[in-house]
């Protein structure tokens, strides 16, 4: 068959399909006049050939031209959304198999990129052999169907999971009681699915016939009256259980307000019923046991101060009241006492305390003072604010005369930290049923949610008060005594073993000659029986105090000793510093205007002196070392290379650590800090040394540097450290590692976890001190057992530091002028000859004191001298209050200090006073004459 006739054979299979197909030629119809048809396709399967109209190709994103020339079953699949390909393959492969009718529903991507959702409606033809030739179509544009379906089926399932989660029973009914919609509840309530009982009635469903007609008439009142109600129903379950339930049910209306049926909600209430019961009973057995005890009980709600009393309040001291205020309360107790008894009981009310006790007088009717023993339990809502506070008052008069020979003290003592919590009981005499609360069974060794009975009440007497105890109990419940029942007793605890004293009171409840109850409270007097054993071996104890407070005394002793000579050795320290240094300045000097003199005439005596000039430098470093440790030096920041410094202290670290040779990890492009260098090399010395300690069987000892970045967050978890840039020197070992309890107070000062003699605590003190002093961060890092790192982070210097380091290139010795006279006041005779060889060689005229007096004559004969060069440590007068002095007389007057422990004289918190100029010892010509020429040309225009 040519093309022309096999064309031919497909229109009129075509033209066969629609007209067999009414139903699909309607939907087409409606489709076209809707406009959701956005294109037509034929596709010849034996030559894999779709040809499709523009719109069809638009919505499949692919070229018109194609479409029209023809395009592969590949080519329109590849358009396709890829989670819907399989789908739609498996679709076409299925209608090419069976013939007939072809609908399916997928995603394509169009020209913009976005997927929509269509539907693809053809007809697969089939030749004589059953083999498809044809597979004609349309698609339907459903992306708004579908939306539409989706919230449908989106609001179903929210109503449907809506009435599901809502506790108890949730429904709705028509107007003849048939039950439209029901939960998860009333499938429970009922016994029965959903399908089982929806279109039924009450009565149709329910077994029990009586139920289910109260619950019907109460629905056709609410019906017909139109009128929301809420009532509580008797609801008997299918397997027996019976409930309560409170159900409120409102009229169902139609559009046009008419009433066409009813909604409720029932939720179960019979645990709630129940609970009200037992407060009401529990708050009837409270009631009972305060008036049966002989004790003063109150009760104080705490909002308004309101305080209600029992009986006894009347019996024992006379007054008739039931209720007072708090403050009434408070004037009744003796002047003496009541501004320590209102601060204790706040002391425990206001600070989260549940337990109060104490002693004091208290003021009777008749204006006489009764002993109370008082003690109260706060009682707080869950936010843990206290409501109200319940105790009980004893009347320790007649105790407290029958114990006057007991010294008062020990009295106050024994009474303020005895414990003795109130406990109620109930005995139901008829029933033969035990209530304890949590406190009373506590009392006899038992758990909290143990139940208990009479059996365990006398099982756990002790053997030697079991038959006093019953009969007091006996006597109390017998009608023709009706007896107090108070007494004390040993209890041995049914859990635990352990023997507790318990002083019982209680009373008979009886109707007419018959006794149904006895209720009362008990208290254990464990403490205060222990109190009065002990009495029988004060003198034991009396011994026993003594040593102890000898001991704790010892103990006081030596932490004050070891505190003083904490003290001694920092002034120790930094005495021999000052001393040291005195001596190093004239070392120093001498060797520096020695070197002057010789120039290069003896080139080995230069060397020499070379030599010498280089241990006195050394000996000048070691002194600023024992300045750092007494803190008695400012700190001298400038911009340095940690790498360097961590580099050139290996000589140091070897010979201070001889068993341990350190490694250093040096960062490559490391950042610049501004820091005191000797302060930063005391920093790495402390934390080597501990790293030793740490390590005594040896180890591993890493310094490493790095460059970090400290974050938002970082800084947010860390109070005080700013965010930024820092240059990281971390020092690490592999010893014996700290505890988190130990890394908590391992800055604070003395604090050490080394033996007595081998740790000051100050090391890490120092360590913290300087970092924070620097703008910087100290972290540590430890675990047990696998070592510890400490990291110090300080702040990245900013700007072009080489510069200013290369500016310092003039070798030139600033010199001085004749008509320039300066004042040496200095009482180290050789420091002072140095120092006024050294000015007058620098070309000044030099006037020298050996001290305050002789200096202040001199500035009073010679008002030309224009700077006063002073050490600092000085006898009597030192150079601070000298410039002071110096400075009323001569206004103008420039000072320049110098010293080797400067006392915080004219350094506070390690930086220099403002406007104080310091040289310290030693120093050389050149230091000497730079700082000479800085202060005499400050503030020069």
């Amino acid at each position: 068959m040519d093309s022309t006739g096999t064309e031919a054979k497909i229109i009129d299979d075509l033209q066969a399909i629609v007209a067999r197909s009414r139903l699909d030629a309607d939907r087409l119809k409606l489709a076209l006049a809707a406009g959701t048809i956005v294109g037509t396709w034929f596709w010849d399967v034996p030559a894999d050939r779709f040809t499709v109209d523009e719109p069809f190709a638009e919505a499949f994103g692919l070229d018109p031209a194609l479409g029209r020339d023809g395009l592969s079953l590949e080519k329109i699949v590849e358009t396709v959304h890829p989670e819907d390909r399989a789908g739609l393959i498996a679709a076409i492969e299925e209608a090419l198999a069976r013939g007939g009718r072809y609908a399916h529903q997928y995603r394509v991507c169009r020209t913009n990129g976005q997927y929509h959702w269509i539907e693809a409606n053809g007809h697969v033809v089939h030749d004589e052999g059953g083999k498809p030739i044809s597979f004609p179509g349309v698609i339907i544009d459903i992306g708004e169907r579908r939306r539409i379906e989706a919230e449908r089926d989106s609001a179903r399932a929210l109503l449907t999971n809506f009435v599901d989660a809502m506790p108890g029973v949730v429904y709705a009914k028509d107007r003849e009681g048939r039950l439209m919609i029901g939960n998860h509840g009333t499938s429970e309530l009922i016994g029965k699915a959903p399908e089982d009982f929806i279109g039924r009635t009450d009565l149709e469903v329910l077994e029990d016939k009586q139920q289910a007609a109260m619950v019907m008439a109460t629905d056709q009142r609410i019906m017909a009256s139109g009128r929301s109600e809420q009532v509580e129903e008797d609801v008997n379950f299918p397997d027996g259980r019976r409930a309560i339930w409170l159900s409120t049910k409102s009229p169902l209306r139609d559009a046009d307000g008419a009433v066409v049926g009813l909604v409720g909600t029932s939720l179960d209430i019979t645990e709630r019923k129940a609970i009200e019961a037992s407060h009401r009973e529990i708050e009837e057995r409270y009631r009972l046991a305060i008036g049966a005890t002989s004790d003063v009980i109150w009760d104080w709600r705490l909002a308004d101060g309101h305080v209600v009393w029992n009986e006894a309040l009347a019996t024992r001291f006379g007054h008739a009241l039931e209720q007072t205020s708090a403050q009434w309360w408070l004037d009744h107790i003796h002047p003496e006492d009541r501004a320590r008894i209102e601060a204790s009981i706040h002391a425990v009310v206001d600070h989260g305390g549940t337990s109060w006790t104490d002693e004091y007088r208290f003021q009777r009717a008749d204006g006489s003072y009764a002993f109370v023993l008082d003690r109260g339990a706060v009682l707080r809502n869950d936010d843990g604010a206290p409501v109200r506070m319940i105790g009980a008052m004893l009347d320790q008069t007649e105790r407290k005369a029958a114990e006057a020979a007991l010294a008062e003290s020990e009295e106050r003592l024994r009474l303020a930290t005895e414990a003795s919590d109130v406990g109620l009981w109930d005995v139901d005499i008829i029933k033969d049923v035990l209530i304890w609360p949590a406190r009373t069974k506590g009392m006899f060794g038992i758990s909290p949610d143990v139940p208990v009975s009479m059996r365990d009440f006398y099982a756990g007497l002790h053997p030697d008060d079991l038959d006093a105890t019953s009969a007091a109990f006996a006597a109390a419940s017998d009608p023709d005594q009706r007896a107090l029942y108070d007494v004390e007793y040993r209890t041995v605890g049914k859990e635990d073993g352990i023997i507790r004293w318990v002083a019982a009171k209680g009373r008979g409840v009886f109707e007419e000659d018959r006794c149904i109850r006895v209720v009362g409270v008990a208290i254990d007097v464990t403490t205060r029986k222990a109190d009065e054993a002990q009495l029988l071996d004060l003198n034991e104890r009396l011994e026993l105090r003594v040593a102890e407070e000898v001991a704790e005394r010892t103990r006081a002793e030596d932490a004050l000793r070891q505190s003083q000579k904490m003290e001694a050795v920092g002034q120790l320290t930094g005495g021999i510093a000052h001393d040291f240094n005195n001596m190093l300045a004239v070392v120093v000097g001498s060797l520096d205007l020695l070197t002057r003199r010789m120039g290069e005439a003896d080139p080995r005596a230069r060397r020499y002196v070379d030599a010498a000039m280089d241990g006195a430098r050394r000996a000048a470093q070691l002194t600023q070392r024992l300045l750092a440790f007494s803190r008695q030096q400012p700190l001298k920041p400038e911009a340095l290379d940690a790498n360097k410094l961590v580099a050139g202290m290996s000589d140091l670290l070897r010979h201070t650590l001889p068993d341990i040779q350190p490694e250093t990890v040096l960062a490559g492009g490391l950042w610049r800090t501004f820091a005191d260098p000797n302060q930063l090399e005391n920093v790495i010395l402390n934390l080597a040394v501990n790293a030793r300690d740490a390590m005594a069987d040896g180890g591993k000892l890493t310094i490493e540097t790095a460059n970090c970045h400290l974050d938002v967050r970082y800084a947010a978890g860390h109070l005080g450290v700013p965010a930024g840039q820092y240059v990281m020197i971390a020092v690490s070992d592999t010893g014996s590692g700290m505890p988190e309890e130990v890394i908590a107070k391992a800055f604070d000062p003395f604090f050490t976890t080394k033996e007595v003699g081998r740790g000051t605590g100050l090391g890490l003190s120092q360590v913290y001190g300087f970092v924070k002093q620097s703008g910087g961060h100290v972290k540590i890092y430890s675990e047990v057992g696998q070592g510890t790192t400490v990291k110090v982070y300080l702040p990245r210097l900013m700007g072009a530091v080489e510069d200013v380091e290369s500016a310092q290139t003039d070798d030139a010795l600033p010199m001085g002028e004749s008509q320039e006279v300066i004042l040496v006041v200095e009482d180290e005779p050789g420091v002072r000859q140095f120092s006024v060889d050294a000015l007058s060689e620098l070309g000044y005229r030099v006037l020298e004191a050996d001290g305050a007096a002789a200096a202040l004559k001199l500035i009073d004969a010679h008002p030309e001298i224009a700077l006063m060069f002073t050490d600092v440590v000085m006898p009597e007068i030192n150079g601070r209050k000298l410039a002071d002095e110096a400075r009323q007389r001569r206004p103008d007057l420039k000072v320049l200090f110098t010293t080797g422990y400067t006392r915080n004289a004219v350094v506070h918190n390690g930086v220099l006073d403002p406007g104080v100029h310091l040289i310290g010892k030693p120093f050389t010509v050149e230091e000497l004459a730079t700082a000479v020429r800085l202060v005499i040309e400050e503030d020069v225009e």
